[in-house]
Order: structure tokens, then sequence, then C-alpha cells
């Protein structure tokens, strides 16, 4: 009798464990894939915002099965059907991918075109900086148009967060801003 127990809870804890692993790696295909990405297109070889389903490919996780699916791409509804070919992009590093990994590096070793102060790391807490453009507005990164932000961050210049509130309200009032720098 003594035997059957200590059998039936040796399974019970080797079931556990294997349960135990099998979430851990649905947690870790859930975080590992979240986050809105960018891809290079294999149809038209432009860049394009894509997100995964990430709860789909947590699920096939837990039941052992790799299976990675896209929940939006930026050319859906016209293109839904396409073979979902940039998925293998993902595959080996998705994490290179990830818009904010994107944005986080470009902004690592840059200063404020405006201040001169490091932008830092960025935060997810925190204000975001912002991209000066071509026609001299300042605007955040994380409202650019996601399939833009690659070709927006070989021309924009950075600009920390206080430095864009400040130069937008010149730009979009001028009339209210009083320029005190020749006062002693």
């Amino acid at each position: 009798m003594a035997t059957e127990t200590y059998l039936l809870i040796a399974l019970a804890v080797i079931a556990g464990a294997f349960l135990i692993r099998r979430f851990e790696v649905a947690i870790r295909q859930y975080w590992k894939l979240s986050g809105k990405m960018l891809v290079t297109c294999p149809e038209t070889k432009k860049t394009e915002a894509v997100e995964i389903a990430n709860g789909h490919a947590a699920a096939a996780a837990l039941a052992g099965v790799r299976h990675v699916e896209l929940k939006t791409c930026s050319r859906w509804p016209e293109r839904k059907q396409c073979d979902q070919d940039c998925l293998t992009q993902l595959a080996t590093d998705p994490e290179s991918h990830w818009v904010w990994n994107i944005a986080k590096d470009w902004y690592a070793d840059k200063s404020c075109v405006f201040c001169k102060k490091p932008i830092g790391e960025l935060n997810h807490f925190d204000h975001r900086p912002a991209l000066l453009n071509l026609e001299g507005k300042a605007i955040e990164w994380d409202e650019v148009q996601l399939p833009d932000l690659p070709e927006m961050l070989t021309f924009c210049q950075p600009v920390c967060w206080n430095c864009s509130i400040v130069h937008n309200f010149r730009h979009e009032h001028p009339e209210l801003v009083v320029d005190r720098t020749g006062r002693a």
C-alpha cells in the first residue's frame, strides 16, 4: 500500500513538473511575440507593421507545438490572405523586430538637437522623445505610422520630450511666445 502511494506521489510530481515546464514555455512564447513589430514584406520588399497572435502561439506551445500566425498587418485587409512568409524573419530573433527596441537602439547614443542633453534610455513610464522632421515639426516617435518609422529615423533628428513640447508650442502659437533672450 505504501509503495503504491509513493508511486502515485512520484507520478503526480513528474506530471506537475511537466505541466509547470509547459506553462513556462507558453508564457515565454507569449511575451516573446508580444507587441508591434516591423518586418520586410517578402512580396513588396517594403517595411510593414505586424502583430503576432501571441495567444494562439502560447496555446500551441502549451500543447507542445510551434505555431505562429499574424494577428494584424499594415497591409490588411486587402492582403489578408497572403502566405505570411514574413514570419520567417521573426523566427530567430523577434526582439530585434520590436518597434520599441528599434526606437530604443536609435535613441541610445543620441542627444537632443536643441538642448544637447543625452536622450538616455527609453522608459515605458516616462515621457517619450520625439523626432524633428524636415518640416521642422517635432513628432513623438510612437505617433509615426509604423511602416514609415525606419525611413523617418534616417532623416529625422532626436528631440527630448521637454524640447519637443516647447518647440511645437512655439511653432503652433508664435503669437503667445515672448522672446526674452536679449534681456539683462
